[in-house]
């Protein structure tokens, strides 16, 4: 897919100042990032073990690239290059702080994909995820043709990559979403400055969220319907009268300002044919992402930027297939799993909002500015969607589309989360449309009318869009960091997992506080694993005991990050890991191997 360049030629570059600016800040953040110490990790996260380099170098990347957005020949490959430092500074930082790969259910899809490479097959009754296989054959076949081993090499450095990856789907959205050229660009770096959400790790989800940003990028520049002129001077005088009142009402209208479909009945079918392969991807590989991009094509159906509805049907009929045939092993005797939520509303915003406001200050303070960056996001949407005046109102549809999910699934406590993601892009270009609004908005007429001076105009328009983006990407770093003091790990604790795996016989069982570990890369369906406590509910510490010696696993791990996840989320006493260590070593478990961050403890006796 090409990068568009809205129409304008690249011109040499007449000055260097905002590339410049964002080298030098690239070169403050190599500077902070090599000067982090993550043993020295606090209760906020990856905020406490940065210094003054990383945030003076995130400043002069947003202030180049509002210098470049702003210029008046601004040249494209540039707004890409200060587009990519951006992305590295909110993405990148976690994966060359921490020594390992983040987020335990990364180490686990690594696992799954070393299934496939040992086996060829799915392990069924085992996962809700291998009922959807496709992400992790792909891993698979990858993994295969780089010669790797396993796909561990692929973990760390993954969000920042797949993200990089979404900017060219995200650019082709913005050029055709019928917003100006700078307004697009503003989009683009809200879209980045504003996703928290941490569904970018090695994951079927985040390869998911790409076919689905190729699905809809192709829809908006190629599927455009074809404006075909009436023959009778009837129906000339009649569709010159339609346009006439649609015009007033400002809903929906043809595209004026973009030529209309002129692809070839050869091209149109291949785009048509690769699309749906695309959505079939999708549809086995992923529980949501179908039904998102079901939801996403019919808004476009329904505001005239997709001419024909086959594709809708098409993409419904390959998730419902799917999941009536081919994940018949996650829905039989399940589906209270699926349809119990049905129209519970309530019980999802529980789920999604009320149940994560809990912990330690820190850890509330980080959920509530999730909470605010999403809040003001919308805020700006909502003013974007009242001055503009599109030529379409897909943007407006594209972003509401995704919230009727909401009605029928909670998705484990996640819906609202994958809701937010799901109509990011479409959120951002709308709130950048409140900030830089086009020639026809009102707020353009006021300024006018006010009679303020160019100068004046470019000036305030500069600082305003450089306060919004940094305080954007600033706190859209602080919340993505903010669970790293248990969701990073260190090497330690990788070599305690080895450590078991080595030692470990087929059958027995491998227990921990609650799995926050680098663990389930090796021996899927051959060991058991056995959390004392799940992510959303905190048991008191003597029902932890009682739990351990209740299943009795042959080994238990105690680690740094669980630790972490209890003084913060649980609320246990600092020295509450040692506690327990020493109830349960003195309770026929014996330690058979420590390190700084972790230890070791095997049964000795039933």
């Amino acid at each position: 897919m090409t990068i568009p360049s809205w129409g304008r030629p690249v011109y040499p570059p007449a000055e260097s100042g905002p590339l410049a600016l964002g080298a030098v800040g690239l070169l403050l953040w190599i500077v902070a990032v090599s000067r982090a110490d993550f043993s020295k990790m606090g209760d906020f996260g990856l905020v406490t073990v940065l210094g003054w380099p990383y945030f003076v170098g995130l400043i002069l990347v947003v202030v180049g690239f509002t210098w470049e957005m702003n210029r008046h020949r601004s040249s494209d490959h540039r707004m890409i290059m200060l587009t990519l430092v951006l992305m590295v500074f909110i993405f990148g930082t976690s994966s060359a702080v921490a020594p390992i790969a983040s987020l335990g259910d990364s180490w686990l899809h690594a696992g799954y994909v070393q299934f496939f490479l040992q086996h060829g097959h799915t392990l069924s009754n085992y996962d809700a995820r291998f009922s959807w296989p496709g992400g992790f054959s792909l891993g698979a076949i990858l993994v295969a043709f780089a010669g790797q081993a396993n796909a561990l090499g692929f973990l760390r450095w993954f969000p920042l990559f797949i993200e990089m990856c979404y900017l060219a789907p995200v650019l082709v959205i913005a050029r055709f979403s019928g917003v100006s050229r700078r307004t697009a660009w503003l989009g683009v770096a809200l879209f980045y400055a504003s996703n928290w959400i941490y569904q970018d790790y090695f994951s079927p989800q985040a390869l998911n969220y790409l076919f689905m940003l190729v699905v809809i990028a192709t829809v908006l520049a190629y599927m455009r319907p074809r404006l075909d002129v009436p023959r009778s001077r009837v129906m000339r005088e009649f569709q010159k009268r339609l346009t006439s009142l649609s015009n007033r009402v400002h809903f929906v209208r043809p595209p004026v300002d973009e030529p209309s479909n002129a692809q070839s009945p050869i091209v149109a079918r291949t785009l048509y044919g690769l699309t749906g392969l695309v959505c079939f991807a999708s549809a086995i590989s992923h529980q949501l992402t179908p039904y998102a991009i079901v939801l996403a094509l019919s808004a476009a159906f329904v505001t005239h930027r997709l001419g024909r509805p086959e594709l809708v049907v098409l993409t419904a009929l390959f998730a419902v297939g799917w999941l009536s045939l081919g994940a018949a092993d996650f829905w039989t005797g399940h589906l209270t799993t699926i349809f119990g939520s049905v129209g519970n509303i309530s019980s999802t915003i529980g789920s999604n909002v009320t149940q994560r406001l809990n912990g330690s200050t820190s850890h509330r303070v980080v959920v509530e500015s999730r909470i605010l960056i999403t809040g003001s996001l919308y805020f700006l949407a909502g003013i974007g969607v009242l001055i503009r005046r599109p030529p379409t109102r897909t943007l407006e549809t594209l972003a509401a589309a995704p919230f009727l999910l909401v009605l029928a699934q909670n998705y484990g406590g996640e819906a609202l989360l994958r809701v937010t993601l799901y109509g990011l892009p479409f959120t951002a270009l709308l709130a950048a449309s409140a900030i830089m609004p086009n020639r026809t908005a009102f707020a353009k007429r006021l300024v006018a009318r006010l009679q303020i001076s160019r100068s004046t105009r470019r000036a305030a328009r500069l600082a305003t869009v450089t306060v919004i983006v940094f305080v954007f990407s600033l706190a859209t770093f602080f919340v993505r960091g903010g669970n790293d003091a248990y969701e990073s790990f260190s090497l330690g604790e990788l070599a305690a997992v080895n450590y078991v795996y080595d030692h470990v016989k087929t059958g027995q069982t491998i227990g921990m506080v609650i799995p926050y570990l680098p663990l389930g890369q090796r021996d899927i369906g051959s060991v058991h694993y056995f959390p004392a406590a799940e992510a959303g509910i905190a048991p008191t510490l003597e029902n932890l005991r009682r739990e351990f010696l209740k299943i009795r696993p042959d080994f238990i791990i105690l680690s740094a990050s669980q630790r972490a996840w209890g003084t913060i989320i649980a609320g246990y006493p600092p020295d509450w890991e040692s506690r327990l260590r020493i109830y349960l070593t003195g309770s026929r478990y014996q330690m058979v191997a420590q390190w700084s961050t972790a230890t070791v403890l095997k049964s000795v006796g039933p």
